[in-house]
């Protein structure tokens, strides 16, 4: 009896320490194995070292994209980091929330890449071409340090930045990979730009997401002017987020902040220091801006050695976790994680939308054009265009126009969406390679997917071969057009078929796909099939009565009847 039990006993042991051991692996093969890499390089022109730090998920598959970080004025990428050890980053200082929007993209299988700016804020000139240089380097490494990215014929890029980062992000990153199409193995697919405000409406080209803070009016208006614009006049997706003060209480600093900085205990009487000391109003929000208050003599043992609760005191300005929080909670002018993980998908969702999803060309130019920023002159339609002035690459600068923009590069599609093929070439191809291609003449005001080129030619190659049906196309082109033209005002009184009201708007957002809809509504995208399809299912099931619609002779009828009531 005992040795049965002591086995069992035993076996229970083992499969535990078993299943331990194997979480531990698991959770440490996918996030934990990868350490942040510090490297520098000279810039040339300046004769300054350029500091970016990175960090690659360690996966079977991946990493699926590159997430791009830009730090905020008097900060810097050593932000974004902890401070795990002395050999893999000394100089890192990990504040929360910088550590929470990197730690989540790492998570999402993204490799996360934080550059520091020459002088503390970001601007245009010298800034545009240090990051230039950085992301080319970046993009040469081998699988070693950078996992399947290096693979990639294409890879995809998301960028987050906040304050004069969030302006260059906004205003400046576009124009880099646009000027550089032909020389990065990467393409910018969305951006978030956080409490900055945003560029010209006719500028933005990118799927983008405005975070702001309404307590800062002046950039909270002009968000929401351009994001009205935009919806109203603008393919473009954006998306407004909004981050409003936070009330505190006794867990806020734990809870705001990645696992292992503040105890419990901590958080608790950090809480009840401000909270006695009159710092918080009746709901729990600060009462003023924690930059001008002194908050720190409660908290942070700035009292002669006293009252040191906080674990990072003497929590100085711009390095301290427990100031950023305090910021955060007063959502005047600070980072912001909590709305960050739904942008995220926003930009990802809507950067695989429609057009969007084909987004790569396939061949690229493999000159090397680190000196694009230097160069003054170029031969138009040669090379990289020439950089733009100083005082056009200033963000600070109040000057405008078109003026000092950089010529559009001759490779790039001046035309959205598809071109009109001949009818008898039937439909484009629905599946597609994900390339990036210009299209033969003469659609070559066009890019798209490189099936649809080789479609494109094998029809020109049928029509030059049989030149009767391109002939026999145009005769019958001709005839249908002569008949639209007559019966023209019928036609299209055919195809404005009105939808029930009770099913309300049909979808905004649809597939470029077209196929047949549920009669009588002809042809549409197969979102709008899907539409159709679920409200007549409805509709059967809640067995709604067709309004049956009287004759006109029993309508006269009845007029009748009641004129003759009305004399009686």
């Amino acid at each position: 009896m005992s040795s049965s039990i002591a086995r069992f006993q035993f076996r229970r042991l083992f499969l535990a320490a078993f299943f331990a051991t194997t979480t531990t692996i698991m959770v440490a093969t996918a996030y934990e194995k990868s350490p942040v890499t510090l490297e520098t390089i000279r810039d040339d022109v300046s004769g300054e070292d350029i500091q970016y730090l990175y960090k690659v998920p360690k996966l079977s598959t991946g990493p699926r994209a590159l997430f791009l970080l830009f730090h905020g004025c008097a900060h810097d990428a050593f932000d974004w980091f902890e401070k795990r050890n002395e050999k893999s980053c000394p100089k890192c200082r990990g504040l929360p929330i910088e550590v929470s929007i990197a730690n989540f993209a790492y998570e999402q299988n993204m490799a996360v890449l934080a550059i520091s700016s020459n002088k503390g804020c970001w601007q245009r000139n010298p800034d545009a071409s240090r990051v230039y240089k950085v992301l080319k380097i970046f993009s040469e490494k081998d699988g070693t340090d950078i996992g399947d990215l290096a693979h990639k014929e294409h890879v995809d890029v998301y960028a987050f930045g906040a304050s004069s980062g969030g302006t260059f992000v906004s205003h400046v990153l576009p124009q880099i990979f646009e000027d550089h199409f032909g020389h990065l193995k990467m393409r910018l697919k969305g951006a978030i730009s956080q409490i900055a405000a945003p560029p010209d409406v006719g500028k933005i080209t990118l799927p983008i997401v405005f975070s702001h803070m309404p307590k800062d009016e002046r950039i909270a208006r002009a968000v929401r002017k351009t994001v009205d614009e935009m919806q109203k006049s603008s393919d473009v997706p954006v998306k407004e987020s909004e981050l409003h003060p936070m009330k505190l209480h006794e867990t806020f600093f734990r809870d705001n902040a990645p696992s292992g900085y503040y105890e419990t205990y901590e958080s608790e009487k950090m809480f009840e220091a401000l909270k006695t000391n009159g710092y918080l109003d009746d709901e729990g929000y600060l009462k003023e801006d924690p930059r001008r208050s002194d908050w720190r003599d409660v908290m942070c043992g700035s009292l002669e050695g006293e009252n040191r609760f906080a674990p990072d005191s003497p929590c100085e300005n711009n390095k301290s976790w427990t100031s950023e929080l305090l910021n955060v909670a007063w959502a005047s002018h600070e980072m912001r994680f909590d709305t960050f993980a739904e942008d995220v998908k926003f930009l990802i969702e809507a950067s695989h939308f429609g057009n969007r999803a084909i987004e790569f060309e396939d061949e690229l130019d493999d000159s090397n054009d680190l000196g694009f920023h230097e160069k003054r002159t170029s031969q138009e339609g040669e090379g990289p265009a020439p950089a733009p002035s100083a005082r056009d690459f200033d963000l600070m600068s109040q000057s405008g126009g078109e003026n000092g923009r950089t010529p559009t590069r001759r490779n790039r599609p001046t035309k959205r969406g598809q071109p009109e093929f001949p009818s008898h070439w039937g439909p484009v191809p629905l599946l597609q390679t994900r390339d990036y291609r210009q299209y033969p003449p003469p659609y070559d005001e066009y890019f798209g997917s490189g099936t649809v080129v080789k479609w494109i030619l094998k029809q020109q190659d049928m029509d030059r071969e049989n030149p009767e049906r391109a002939a026999k196309n145009n005769e019958e082109e001709a005839t249908k057009q002569r008949g639209d033209d007559e019966d023209d005002g019928e036609a299209e009184q055919k195809e404005e078929i009105e939808f029930p009201k009770r099913w309300g708007d049909p979808p905004e957002i649809q597939t470029m796909d077209y196929v047949e809809l549920p009669p009588p509504y002809g042809h549409g995208s197969s979102t709008l099939r899907n539409w159709i399809e679920e409200n007549l299912r409805r509709d059967a099931e809640f067995r709604l009565p067709k309004r049956r619609e009287k004759p006109e002779v029993e309508e006269e009828e009845e007029e009748e009847e009641e004129e003759g009531g009305n004399e009686l």
